[in-house]
């Protein structure tokens, strides 16, 4: 029983731990403002509440298991940044502000990196990822882990979206039934859930943009090369880092700060679309029976209701053809190809040149595997078929040679044939494989609800390094429609749960891939 709560003393402390409302759903902007008034929200009391919430709404009855981890380091990291605010020396737009890291950036600290897979449970890693040294540099606290699809979903043919062994399974806040998509599932949840208003995934084909539009956040996923991968357990030469926010802003100023420039904020402003020329591909026509299914539906209507928004924003839309027009099959068959070549080289490369993990090998995990199936867990036969793969670098360089060049014409020649200054299609296009294909850059931007409480959203895209152009139109729109969605935690699940989203399904997409 608890007696009378005092004055002072611990009871006075659990009185305050009670009733001060959670930070809910700030973006990084409203935390850096309210640090910087000093009116009593400091680094320590954001990333108190992050914890909090956590314990409370993630690991609750009905949270979205997003964390597969919390940092034990990140209250001393924030009292630090506490102290060097106090000191007049503030970092930039990140100072003390928490943040998320999906569970294949290293880190330092006391925390694993082990891609979702508790084979890969052991002596954690000896340094940070470059991009993480960066955003430490900036400021950030890193609060923890996420969940995500087992080793990027190359564990299973039959993969599950948000599951691991580690971290068991990640859920769509706005309906637990839903699709939560993969393979960073638990950095989108993180965000989604306002546990954090940033966290960062990788993504080979789809794994940052699929789980922002199903989760409701902004995704942005980068141009191949334009961030540097050291540090990061990476699935092929296509894999690239990408950003969960709450808003435009914050994607942009992480951006900054991981590239150690100013010039991804400069372009956020009102007016920015005016004169651009922007391609959009066709509007869906719906079947009777599609336009039965409550997310095609919205998916269309949104789109069109969208392409209104950035024409009378002053945007100039400029009408193109459909991007698969321009690959035949064969070229799927080649991706899938090059794609479960280069996952062998680099996850043996991975697990043989880290220090302090249980296994060595492809063969060693597998084997780890084996020896500790659960029931009901998926089975491991696509990274037993990727173990057999034999192939050389040089053979693997012209699988790859035969492929981009058909990935990025496909969205390389409207952009020149119509002067075009960005695309834009709806999201069910999959238009974001052929982007992600090319290594070219994407974001996936919210844009509303469907009839039974799951988000919509547009894709945005262009030519490579074309990324402060995409935070441009997206700002617009954001501030045009201001269509993002707190979760309801709804039960049960959609009209039709959407396919399984992953970075190995490389067929041609017939939904999402």
């Amino acid at each position: 029983m608890i007696g009378p709560i005092s004055a002072g003393g611990w009871a006075a402390g659990l009185l305050r731990e009670l009733s001060s409302p959670p930070q809910g759903f700030k973006g990084a902007c409203q935390m850096s403002g309210e640090m910087a008034s000093r009116g009593g929200v400091t680094s320590e009391s954001l990333v108190k509440n992050s914890f909090r919430q956590i314990a409370t709404i993630d690991r609750g009855l009905q949270g979205g298991n997003a964390f597969v981890e919390t940092n034990p380091d990140a209250l001393k990291d924030a009292r630090a940044r506490d102290l060097e605010r106090k000191k007049g020396h503030v970092r930039g737009y990140l100072h003390g502000v928490p943040i998320a890291l999906k569970d294949v950036f290293e880190t330092s600290g006391r925390m694993q990196t082990s891609a979702g897979s508790k084979a890969l449970v052991g002596k954690g890693a000896t340094r940070n990822a470059k991009v993480v040294d960066n955003l430490l540099k900036a400021g950030v606290v890193v609060v923890g882990k996420t969940n995500m699809s087992e080793l990027s979903n190359f564990r299973s043919e039959l993969p599950v979206d948000g599951w691991s062994s580690r971290g068991g399974q990640t859920l769509n806040p706005h309906r637990l039934g839903g699709a939560v998509a993969g393979s960073s599932s638990g950095s989108a949840v993180a965000v989604a859930q306002g546990h954090v208003p940033l966290a960062l995934g990788v993504e080979t084909n789809g794994s940052v943009i699929t789980p922002a539009a199903y989760n409701g956040v902004f995704g942005l996923k980068t141009s191949v090369g334009l961030l540097s991968n050291e540090g990061v357990m990476t699935s092929s030469r296509m894999d690239t880092i990408g950003t969960f926010t709450r808003n435009v802003c914050d994607a942009a100023e992480a951006l900054n700060a991981m590239t150690e420039t100013r010039v991804y904020t400069e372009g956020l402003r009102s007016d920015a679309l005016k004169g651009k020329r922007i391609g959009y591909t066709p509007v869906p026509e719906l079947s009777a029976e599609e336009a039965r299914d409550p997310a095609k539906r919205a998916d269309s209507k949104h789109y069109v209701q969208a392409l209104e928004v950035l024409r009378s924003q002053g945007a100039i839309l400029v009408p193109v053809g459909t991007l698969e027009d321009g690959v035949d099959e064969g070229t799927y068959g080649g991706y899938n190809e090059a794609l479960f070549s280069d996952v062998k080289h680099h996850l043996e490369e991975y697990l043989a040149g880290r220090e302090g993990l249980p296994v060595k090998s492809l063969t060693e995990l597998i084997a780890f595997n084996k020896r500790n199936l659960q029931p009901g867990e998926p089975d491991q036969k696509l990274l037993e078929l990727i173990n057999g793969l034999e192939t050389t670098q040089d053979q693997r360089d012209k699988l790859w040679k035969a492929v981009l060049p058909v990935f990025q014409k496909a969205i390389d020649d409207p952009m020149k044939e119509h002067k075009l200054d960005a695309m834009v299609s709806n999201f069910l296009s999959n238009n974001y494989f052929c982007s992600a294909a090319a290594g070219y850059p994407g974001m996936s931007v919210p844009s509303g609800m469907d009839d039974e409480g799951m988000p919509t959203a547009l894709y945005l895209y262009g030519a490579a390094d074309s990324e402060a152009m995409l935070l441009s139109a997206a700002y617009v729109y954001e501030q045009a429609t201001q269509a993002i969605k707190e979760p309801a935690f709804l039960p049960g699940t959609p009209f039709t749960p959407a396919p399984v989203t992953a970075d190995n399904a490389a067929e041609v997409p017939e939904g999402n891939v």
